[in-house]
């Protein structure tokens, strides 16, 4: 049992050392609460003391009083007899209260007290100069007290003096000196000084112990936001429960709460930022590599001289212009699909107009389509800009990759549609045209990395192109829909909000 006890407290004295809020908090209390003890022990002493004196004064101007009555009564009927018996009664006292009393005659006095009931001769060679004064003070018919050192006595004594009056003038003709020993009371403050002083130990020990279980009580709270940030530096950044949200400990743990979802977000962008970089590296060495390949085995060609005919050489020069620039643009649809996907790439926005972008496009598609011989044809709200808050440069990429493919995968002299609609303060655009299609097993997969169709039509395509397109219309706000059957065309649909901006679009 004894080795238990010993290692708690060995244990709750580690706890204490090795934290720095709890002894802080103990500390505090603890100089408090002694201090605090210290001065109300002191003030208490005292108070007991000039209590003790003041009630003992009381007591003595008291007997004092029935001393001086009786005195004088037995002086104004001349009872010497009585006055000797009642010197017994004063002899008494005398031993009982460590106390002289003197009863003493105002010589000045014009009817001094007889010597008969005088039993002390009191002039200032026989008092001290504290003593006398009192007694000075009671010839001239105050009731005086004073406590001092008395050389005399050799101790601090309590000098109280009472005047006598005679009965029949009011004349004050004598006075009851009362000298008391206080050294010989002390043993009554000792006590009670005693008793104040151990019952501010106890208290102050108590306290102590107190203060320890309330420290911990209080530094409960910090003990759990500092384990949860010590979870928080090994990466959890999971939700904090606050229980109190209005009180101080709950405003902490909010502000933890907030910062561990602003370090999870900001973990799961660099997470993601990681892996668009290990997707680009890996694609563009996936992709680069076939390319490569071919363009060795043509430099190997010519290099080993292979081939000789002048129109052999140009036509393998040709190849490999023609695979150069696939692995532009390739490479192009990479970096911008990289700075797409990237969560801190911020596009610079400004009203543009569709209709303005449209008419690029339809200028540029037109210069696509004239092989094949297709026309291409817009339908807008008239005298509507059509404005949109967005980039003007992307936007016109993304509508370019749409109606690039449709010029692509429609048939000879077929026709591209464009339709721009306004409802509820948004324009919808659709592209339609009336090619090949796709089916409804390639539908799902039109818009992944990569991904592009098998058909001859789609011999030099990236399989890019898509995807850039959905990055940028999520840019703006809006998305892409497609529908599309085999041999029937295909329809892309847009969304976008309408600009309420108020500077005059020209």
């Amino acid at each position: 049992m004894f080795h238990r006890n010993k290692k708690k407290r060995h244990s709750l004295w580690n706890y204490i050392q090795h934290n720095d809020v709890v002894l802080r908090i103990f500390t505090s209390f603890a100089f408090v609460l002694a201090l605090t003890g210290v001065l109300i022990g002191c003030i208490f002493i005292s108070l007991y003391e000039k209590n003790y004196v003041a009630s003992y004064t009381k007591l003595l101007t008291r007997q004092g009083k029935i001393i001086s009555k009786r005195v004088a009564r037995f002086e104004n009927k001349k009872k010497e007899t009585l006055f000797q018996k009642y010197n017994v009664y004063i002899d008494e006292m005398e031993r009982a209260e460590n106390t002289d009393v003197w009863i003493v005659a105002k010589e000045d006095a014009q009817n001094p007290l007889a010597l008969e009931f005088v039993n002390a001769n009191a002039d200032a060679q026989n008092l001290s100069t504290e003593t006398y004064a009192v007694l000075q003070k009671a010839y001239k018919g105050k009731i005086a007290s004073n406590s001092s050192f008395d050389s005399t006595y050799g101790m601090t004594t309590l000098s109280v003096a009472v005047p006598i009056r005679n009965i029949n003038t009011e004349e004050v003709c004598g006075a009851v000196l009362m000298i008391s020993m206080i050294d010989r009371q002390t043993m009554g403050i000792s006590e009670g000084k005693y008793l104040i002083t151990f019952s501010v130990l106890t208290a102050v020990i108590i306290a102590y112990i107190v203060a320890i279980f309330f420290s911990q009580f209080l530094s409960r709270p910090l003990n759990k936001i500092g384990k949860r940030i010590g979870v928080m530096a090994k990466g959890d950044y999971s939700h904090i429960e606050v229980k109190r949200p209005n009180s101080q400990i709950g405003s902490l743990e909010k502000s933890l709460d907030y910062l561990a979802g602003k370090l999870r977000k900001a973990e799961e962008e660099r997470e993601n930022l990681e892996q668009v970089r290990r997707d680009f590296f890996a694609n563009v060495s996936h992709e680069l590599r076939t390319p490569i390949t071919v363009m060795r085995g043509y430099t190997e060609t010519l290099a080993d001289g292979v081939v000789e005919q002048p129109e052999q050489i140009e036509a393998l020069y040709q190849r490999m212009l023609q695979e150069c620039q696939g692995m532009e643009r390739l490479v192009n649809d990479l970096f911008v699909l990289s700075k797409m996907q990237n969560p801190d790439f911020e596009i610079d926005k400004e009203p543009v107009s569709l209709t303005q972008i449209f008419g690029e496009i339809i200028r540029s598609g037109n210069i696509l389509g004239k092989e094949k011989d297709i026309s291409i044809q817009l339908e807008a709200p008239e005298e509507d800009p059509c404005l949109i808050m967005g980039d003007y440069g992307r936007l016109r990429q993304m509508f370019m990759v749409i109606v690039d493919n449709a010029v692509k995968f429609s048939k000879e002299h077929g026709r591209v549609e464009i339709v721009i609609d306004k409802e509820d303060n948004r324009y919808h655009i659709a592209i339609r045209d009336y090619g090949v299609g796709i089916s409804k097993e390639q539908l799902p997969y039109i818009f992944e990395k990569f991904y592009s169709s098998k058909m001859r039509q789609n011999e030099t395509g990236t399989g890019l192109g898509l995807m850039i397109a959905k990055q940028i219309a999520l840019r703006h706000g809006g998305d892409i829909e497609v529908e599309s059957e085999l041999n029937q065309g295909t329809t892309f649909s847009f969304s976008f909000e309408e600009c309420t901006c108020l500077e005059e679009f020209e």
